[in-house]
């Protein structure tokens, strides 16, 4: 699979996980908000990321702020379900930005492992009540 192919192939994945997790959300206000902040932080990387799949530096910097983002939003949330699982994914789109980083810098193409942006989606969506 030639680079620029992983590359979109990676956005879309995050795009695929991460994308509805957020919804639904249920609980405190403050938990509500959080969730919603996470869902547009999800939308706001993914769409980004569909910017920049010829630049795997900046696709790489894309996923490592918005995962800082995410951990802040998990913090805010004052839920330890909501905190956990935002951090679970933003270790999971921190790692998919390495690799995209290490792809740019002329490693071989070969699909990055997304089960645990998958995974960590599905508990997102499960701690924001969805």
């Amino acid at each position: 699979m030639r680079t620029s192919g992983v590359r979109i192939t990676v956005v879309s994945v995050v795009t695929a996980a991460l994308a509805l997790s957020a919804t639904a959300c249920g609980g405190s206000e403050q938990k509500k908000s959080a969730c919603d902040k996470l869902q547009q932080t999800i939308g706001n990387v993914s769409k980004t990321g569909m910017t920049q799949i010829n630049n795997p530096s900046a696709l790489a910097e894309t996923y490592s702020s918005g995962a800082q983002q995410m951990r802040e939003q998990g913090k805010d949330s004052g839920d330890d379900d909501v905190e956990k699982a935002a951090n679970e994914a933003a270790s999971a789109m921190d790692s998919l930005g390495q690799q995209m980083k290490a792809l740019g810098s002329g490693g071989t193409p070969q699909m990055p492992d997304t089960a645990p942006l998958t995974t960590a989606g599905v508990h997102l969506k499960a701690a924001c009540g969805g």
